[in-house]
């Protein structure tokens, strides 16, 4: 691992040391820097990010706070991949938020508080998303369909909703349970009709078809996450 993988981007507005610490290792764990069940030793990934040990063992603590990783008394913290029971809760929880989300997001379209032409970031990520498939890499792809989903949050503008969406990390659940795997690459034209017809319903402000299209695509990643969990060796 090069030591350029933990270099950190200079700290958010608002965000602790901890808490830009902690979206590093996020997404190092995504990428499969680290092997399944290797320990994580706060001191040395102090040193390697050029911080104290005191924002490292904070965003590891979060971490295995939230299941992503283990604290095992004695053993220190050591990279997990997540049970069958913690997918279904992370997946469910995820399906409320966006749904409450849409919701919001078609009040402010018919209240004028959000234009239209605002959900062409949408269009542009999902396009993203279908170019280049087979060269694409999955921490790029994970990325890409996160920040989609993120935006549909950021439209709603509840800070309290945004603040639950972040602290859920389905995205580093699903890193994690698809590591090492390539079939998501045979899903991306459905997630992408998927998408399309979550958007529409939007731009319709017609929020029955926009909670039918969101249970439908939640369902469906649900199920092909727990398939990839079963065909982990």
């Amino acid at each position: 691992m090069t030591s350029s993988a933990f270099s950190l981007e200079p700290e958010s507005l608002g965000k602790t040391l901890g808490e830009t610490v902690r979206g590093r290792l996020v997404g190092l764990i995504i990428r499969g820097e680290f092997a399944e069940g290797e320990r994580l030793y706060p001191d040395q990934l102090a040193a390697k990010f050029g911080v104290s040990i005191t924002p490292v063992r904070e965003a590891l603590m979060q971490l295995a706070a939230e299941g992503f990783i283990e604290n095992i008394q004695r053993r220190g913290f050591h990279i997990r991949v997540p049970t069958a029971d913690q997918i279904r809760n992370v997946w469910h929880v995820r399906q409320g938020l966006e749904i409450c989300a849409g919701e919001q997001v078609i009040k402010r379209l018919e209240n004028k508080g959000l234009e239209v032409e605002a959900l062409e970031r949408l269009d542009a990520l999902q396009q993203a998303q279908l170019q280049n498939t087979q060269k694409m890499d999955h921490a790029t792809k994970l990325e890409l369909n996160g920040s989609f989903h993120a935006t549909i949050i950021e439209f709603a503008e509840n800070p309290i909703l945004a603040s639950f969406y972040r602290s859920l990390q389905h995205k580093v659940v699903g890193g994690l349970v698809q590591r090492g795997l390539d079939s998501w690459r045979t899903r991306v034209e459905m997630e992408g009709r998927e998408h399309k017809a979550i958007v529409d319903a939007l731009k319709a402000k017609d929020y029955p078809k926009y909670e039918k299209a969101v249970r439908e695509h939640i369902q469906r990643s649900l199920n092909d996450a727990l398939r990839d969990l079963a065909a982990r060796p």
